[in-house]
């Protein structure tokens, strides 16, 4: 992205890279490929601030710009097929399984009792996720007989060359939060994977199997998609004097080819102290304006009068989400709050927390104790990392990684949008740990990026098709060592099957986050 220009801060019309994919033309990939020299903003598709022109006018075009745009065309061309290839699968799925399986079908035929899934919306229907892992229950954290927890977790990584990834937030100097018998981190991932979830089975499964209290679910309105495109629910750990009151982002749905489209959309927007940002996850919180002159008149404090023109019963996500954490906080004095998503989920729950920096909403951010993601995709430039890091409060307050990142393996959805200085300069920011390892991770120093960060350097070739052939015959016979509860059934191996066409989408399956929270083992901090 651009650098800063002085004069104090940034104005958004002078700062924005807007790139209308739909506007791409094949003579303008081969352009991109071929004329290396053409400036990027002379393209008809690329729209630029004032400011963003006099850095990035003569920058030639990228290979990795046309190669965001062959994907797009791809993504954009297998919408509907993708979206009925869906629907399909996920009836097939459905029936199977709510008719206990194909000798099941033949049975209920026989006894006129067959189960056929028409409403999507019913609590015993689950989406692809849930067929690839279909664990709802928390893992509770393990105690010592005779002993609470927290003597349990010390004693456990006292001497130990590496502790549990659920554990690990308990060691050294942080605090102890704890929602009831579980780690914030199982409570988390686990939230992120039923969030693909419809309103009923992710009440049903809060409510009935974790016993914890569901607040709500909200689907919101993208006014420049026009469309109900981001999804969210808010839960906390009980009814009464909670300790915690969860934000929980839906992701990147597996069939949804919009979604994969703004994960890898290169267009951002200069949002003033909070940095640069990708404008796909602005516009799923509530973006006002594309080509206001300021951060403000793009993401104002309050809506301007009539709902920012929203049609009626609907709301932006990050007004409404504000609003019910806001009322959540009075109602629970003592309360703190988690924000949590995995893919596109995670991206907005970074974003979230910045925007209540932005304006300052003292509040919430005051009681702001974690913000876990998993798989998530970059949001903007070193600036608003930065900013974001600052917006969550010292790891001192609750938990010892209050921003957190997790990253399984290749996982291709945190190497995009890719980081195409000046042009696009996507970083991550806050901690991560990753996982190089078959639930063997590390802890990434400040500012690391991940190996093969942008995805297709060839060096990590063998590697990645390696890990996918692990991935997979480990998969298979994990349960005998860990427990039935880690047995994969059938659709499972299928999506690990096709990590070895395309690696990095097996490495993204919530099984394996909630696996590594669980399973996985990385250094103990330092004290």
């Amino acid at each position: 992205m651009a650098a800063r220009g002085g004069g104090g801060p940034a104005k958004m019309g002078e700062e924005k890279m807007l790139i209308r994919s739909e506007k791409v033309r094949l003579i303008d990939i081969l352009s991109l490929l071929l004329l290396r020299r053409r400036p990027i903003a002379s393209y008809h598709f690329v729209e630029t601030g004032d400011h963003t022109a006099d850095h990035v006018g003569s920058t030639p075009g990228e290979w990795l710009v046309a190669l965001t745009e062959i994907i797009q065309k791809a993504l954009a061309a297998a919408y509907y097929p993708a979206k009925y290839l869906g629907v399909a699968v996920e009836f097939f799925l459905n029936f199977v399984a709510l008719n206990g399986g194909l000798l099941g079908i033949v049975w209920n035929i026989f006894r006129c009792k067959l189960v056929i899934p028409l409403n999507r919306e019913a609590p015993n229907f689950r989406s692809m996720i849930a067929m690839i892992d279909g664990r709802t229950e928390l893992k509770p954290l393990p105690a010592a007989a005779g002993a609470g927890v927290d003597d349990d977790l010390e004693s456990a990584g006292a001497g130990a060359d590496d502790v549990p990834l659920i554990r690990q937030q308990y060691l050294g100097s942080g605090g102890h939060l704890r929602l009831r018998d579980y780690s914030v981190l199982e409570v988390t991932v686990m939230a992120a994977k039923i969030a693909y979830e419809n309103a009923a089975y992710i009440e049903n499964v809060v409510n009935n199997v974790w016993k914890f209290n569901f607040v709500g679910f909200y689907s919101c309105w993208n006014k420049f998609i026009e469309s109900e495109t981001t999804q969210a629910f808010v839960m906390a750990d009980r009814a009464k004097d909670a300790a915690a009151i969860v934000v929980v982002f839906r992701g990147t749905e597996p069939f949804n080819m919009q979604d994969w489209s703004t994960d890898v959309n290169l267009s951002w927007l200069g949002m003033g102290h909070m940095g640069h940002v990708h404008a796909g996850f602005l516009k799923a919180l509530g973006l006002q304006e594309l080509d206001g002159k300021d951060a403000e008149r793009a993401f104002p404090k309050d809506l301007p009068a009539g709902g920012g023109g929203t049609p009626a019963g609907k709301y932006f996500a990050y007004y409404k989400l504000r609003d019910v954490v806001r009322e959540q906080l009075r109602k629970h004095p003592r309360a703190s709050v988690v924000v949590t998503g995995h893919s596109l989920g995670g991206a907005l729950a970074a974003a979230f927390p910045a925007l209540l920096a932005l304006h300052g909403e003292a509040d919430i951010l005051s009681r702001l104790a974690a913000v876990h993601t998993y798989g998530q995709p970059r949001v903007g430039d070193a600036t608003f990392a930065d900013f974001l890091r600052a917006a969550v409060p010292p790891a001192a307050a609750a938990v010892s990684s209050p921003l957190l990142r997790v990253v399984y393996r290749y996982d291709i959805v945190p190497r995009v949008p890719f980081d195409v200085p000046p042009v696009a300069e996507f970083k991550h920011g806050g901690a991560c740990v990753y996982y190089d390892g078959w639930y063997s991770g590390r802890l990434l120093a400040a500012g690391e990026d991940v190996p093969n960060r942008n995805y297709f350097d060839p060096k990590y070739l063998l590697s990645m098709y390696g890990n996918a052939w692990g991935d997979l015959f480990k998969g298979m016979f994990l349960w005998l060592k860990e427990g039935h509860g880690y047995r994969e059934g059938a659709v499972c191996i299928a999506f690990r099957a096709v990590g070895l066409v395309l690696p990095g989408l097996a490495s993204h399956s919530l099984r394996d986050y909630v696996n590594a929270v669980r399973l996985g083992r990385i250094a103990p901090k330092e004290a």
